[in-house]
């Protein structure tokens, strides 16, 4: 039975042990109502009291008997009353209130669909960030409620639009869709975009053969554990030295230098100029090491004997920068500038 469920039973049980304790005493007795009323309340309290009216052997026994069922039903209800107050109903309703609360200012959040062994990390990775997110999962458990109290959760289906609503999904920067099952990010990834047109959408898919169903259905990106997997050990293997460095660069272990992504507004002075023409690193510290176009392919210059600085910048444009956090804020203000 669940905390409401004992509670409702001791309290049952108090109303059958005032009802017993009236009626043995009046027939045992032959009081009046109100004297066995008092009479039981008096035992059942173990207040000490005097008795009502002188008792039978036969009554005497009978009270003996009631402050022993008494010491044992109070007992019961004293630990349920603790549990239903600190573990169950009560508790449950803050936790529901505070996540009402919490849900109602969240923006600019990401919707983490999926708490499995995949979701579990991609939301420590986004906590450790102190990047806000929702979590949506069908099948919550109480213990992972209780071991992540800190974290917004909402227990329903991801591809149904209400639970997605209540997620905020229309103020989300981005969903991220790492369920188990190949078809239920298809049509979790199908409704976010129908919702949200310009939704950040990263789904995870366990087959290669669902990557294309998954960009058709609205991803943005997708991503296969097993193939990353893979070719991350494999790269681990040739060129260890490369991988450490790309990995503590990347998961902002290093609290001095690590990698942003800055992209160019249409209103962006560096539009039409090159790395070396607008004189970034001079301006801001940051190093740019790389140019992805618009749709998120790198951009090379064509000619071998040049290099990214001499690339034209255009709009769209995003320049992958490593350096510190003023650096990277610099650099943030100065691809504003008109």
């Amino acid at each position: 039975m669940n905390p409401f469920q004992r509670f409702l039973l001791a309290l049952g049980l108090i109303v059958i042990l005032i009802f017993s304790g009236v009626t043995g005493y009046m027939v045992l007795e032959g009081w009046e109502f109100s004297d066995s009323l008092y009479m039981t309340f008096v035992t059942i309290s173990t207040v000490g009291f005097a008795e009502v009216h002188p008792l039978t052997t036969e009554g005497r026994y009978f009270t003996i008997a009631l402050i022993l069922v008494s010491l044992l039903v109070i007992g019961y209800i004293i630990t349920t009353l603790m549990s239903f107050l600190f573990e169950g109903q009560l508790l449950h309703a803050m936790r529901e209130r505070r996540m009402k609360h919490f849900l109602m200012q969240m923006k600019d959040h990401f919707i983490i669909c999926g708490f499995g062994e995949v979701g579990k990390e991609t939301a420590e990775e986004l906590n450790r960030h102190k990047i806000p997110f929702v979590i949506v999962d069908l099948s919550l458990t109480e213990a992972d409620k209780s071991r992540y109290s800190s974290y917004a959760m909402i227990q329903g289906d991801a591809s149904e639009e209400e639970i997605l609503d209540q997620a905020k999904i229309m103020k989300a920067r981005g969903l991220i869709s790492c369920l188990p099952e190949d078809p239920q990010n298809v049509f979790t990834v199908l409704t976010a975009r129908q919702m949200n047109p310009d939704l950040q959408i990263v789904s995870r898919a366990s087959l290669k053969r669902t990557v294309q169903k998954l960009i058709k259905a609205g991803a943005n990106r997708v991503i296969t554990p097993k193939a990353i997997a893979g070719k991350q050990l494999a790269t681990v293997s040739i060129k260890p030295q490369v991988m450490q460095f790309l990995d503590t660069i990347s998961s902002g272990e290093n609290e001095e230098i690590h990698i942003e992504a800055c992209s160019l507004e249409k209103e962006s002075g560096l539009i039409g100029k090159s790395l070396r023409e607008s004189n970034i690193g001079q301006h801001t510290g940051a190093v740019i090491i790389g140019i992805l176009d618009g749709e998120g392919r790198l951009k090379s210059n064509q000619s071998n004997r040049s290099n990214i600085a001499t690339i034209e910048l255009e709009e769209g444009d995003v320049l992958m920068a490593m350096g510190s956090e003023e650096q990277h804020k610099s650099l943030l203000r100065f691809s504003r500038e008109k």
